[in-house]
């Protein structure tokens, strides 16, 4: 640029025109960089309408949303937050009253100020049931184990009666009043991200209304084999109605969107690297900004191993309770393990590890705010993985083993083997052994104990990169 040579502009700017040329040349070899700077902008001004241009518009529906907590709000509150510097302006249409298991009033700080929340009103059973306390002892959180007690009439009438789900009530009041939304507000493509799979039948009715619109459906999780379903005693005649369901999604979405590549499987009947471009994995991750770059954990004490989440029925590890006991047993060791629970503990785990180990052994710490969640982790020496113990277990990646991955700490993982979350750990450098086997835990123990961590970088799975992924998706479709 110093050696540039420019056209001089038209009289009263720069210079005057010498009445016989009407290109002065003027080298700008001695320029400074502000008087480049203004030369750049005259001689190539932004367009008049770059400040004003508008962002392209995508409706995401979503179910959880703050003051939400737990694992599902995460993924479409952090979408949201970066998708306005990939050039779309997000509007999310979530539940007025909706009755959330779990309240984390601090996500509400997370929310951009300019993102629209559009509401609609939600009329849930469970709202009614809690106030009757009907649902007392009752699951929220997931499946139970196979020698668990299932059923019920309020299970039964939750499988069969409430399609897809309990949120059932909210899909045809919230089809008519996004009509009108968007026949004053339209927007470039519609998302919507389930479970609750209600989600998924709002767009599909603003499908019909909208045909030209495009429409990404995002699963977090599969649908009609999902394991919890198995606790409602479905009738053969609820689940075809589920499958019914779950295909007309399916094949309405112009895009299907899955967070563990098998899930694909599950939805289609095939292979994810076989249904072309239509089917996409985009995974869960962790945003840089929640601070998982953790210090050091305690030199002294005990060896900590976390878990963070929800542990219920098929997530019970008999096999690592053992292992932390015969571990602690033996006087040779010179540190101690214990284990920290922190989220939701199923009574009938609780109940489990009691019988297994002392109170020496583990802890139960109750529920924490999404941002304490990484002081909570400094204070781990490794972190636990326990996903589902079945078939939903193989086509599902819990959420939080991306946020364990960004701090660098062991990972000791257990679950059902041949599965999207074994081959994960296994590209990050970690084994993974069966809910029961003793000797598995204990090997992976030892491994932590000697400090192996991954040599994998994490850095494909912020929220920001994934963010730009998924816009690629939506330019593709909008183009």
């Amino acid at each position: 640029l110093s050696r540039a040579r420019l056209p001089i502009p038209p009289p009263g700017h720069l210079g005057e025109e010498d009445g016989k040329s009407s290109a002065r040349i003027l080298s700008v070899q001695h320029l400074g960089p502000t008087a480049l700077r203004i030369l750049h902008l005259y001689f190539c001004p932004m367009p008049r309408d770059a400040a004003s241009r508008p962002l392209k518009r995508v409706l995401i529906i979503a179910y959880y949303w703050p003051p939400s907590g737990g694992a599902g709000v995460q993924r479409w509150l952090k979408f949201t937050k970066y998708l306005p510097e990939h050039g779309w302006e997000p509007v999310v249409f979530v539940p007025d009253g909706a009755n959330y298991p779990v309240l984390d009033e601090g996500l509400q700080r997370e929310v951009r100020p300019e993102v629209r929340v559009w509401k609609g009103p939600i009329v849930e059973p469970a709202s009614w049931l809690d106030s009757r306390k009907l649902l007392k002892g009752q699951n929220r959180f997931g499946s139970a184990s196979a020698t668990q007690s299932k059923g019920g009439l309020v299970q039964w009438i939750r499988g069969n009666v409430f399609i897809p789900d309990a949120r059932m009530f909210w899909i045809k009041p919230s089809i008519r009043r996004l009509k009108r939304l968007l026949a004053q507000h339209p927007v470039d493509a519609v998302i919507s991200t389930g479970p609750p799979h209600s989600t998924h039948l709002i767009a599909l009715g603003l499908k019909s209304a909208f045909p030209d619109v495009p429409w990404v459906a995002d699963f977090r999780d599969p649908w009609s084999d999902m394991d919890y379903l198995d606790d409602f005693q479905l009738t053969s005649r609820s689940r075809a109605r589920h499958k019914q369901l779950e295909q007309a999604v399916v094949t309405r979405a112009d895009k299907v969107v899955v967070t563990a590549p098998s899930a694909a499987g599950s939805l289609t009947g095939k292979a994810l690297k076989e249904c072309g471009d239509r089917v996409v994995w985009v995974p869960n991750g962790y945003d840089d900004a929640d601070g998982f770059n953790l210090a050091d954990a305690p030199e002294d004490g005990p060896f900590v191993l976390g878990f963070f989440g929800s542990l219920y029925g098929s997530r019970n590890a008999p096999g690592l309770w053992r292992a932390v006991r015969n571990h602690n047993a033996d006087a040779s060791n010179p540190r101690k393990l214990r284990v920290l629970i922190y989220g939701a503990l199923d009574p009938s785990i609780q109940a489990d590890m009691e019988r297994c180990m002392s109170p020496e052994d583990w802890a139960f710490a109750g529920s924490v705010s999404h941002d304490e969640v990484p002081n909570a982790m400094a204070q781990c020496h490794a972190l636990l993985i326990l996903q589902n113990n079945n078939d939903t277990g193989r086509r599902t990646i819990p959420g939080k083993a991306f946020e364990y991955l960004a701090t660098g700490r062991p990972l000791v993982v257990g679950g059902a083997l041949n599965s999207d979350l074994e081959a994960l750990v296994g590209e990050w450098g970690y084994d993974m052994c069966d809910m029961e086997d003793e000797r598995g835990f204990g090997s992976q123990i030892q491994h932590a104990l000697a400090g192996r961590s991954s040599q994998v970088s994490p850095e494909s799975y912020r929220r920001d990169a994934l963010t730009a992924d998924y816009v690629k998706l939506l330019h593709n479709l909008v183009a």
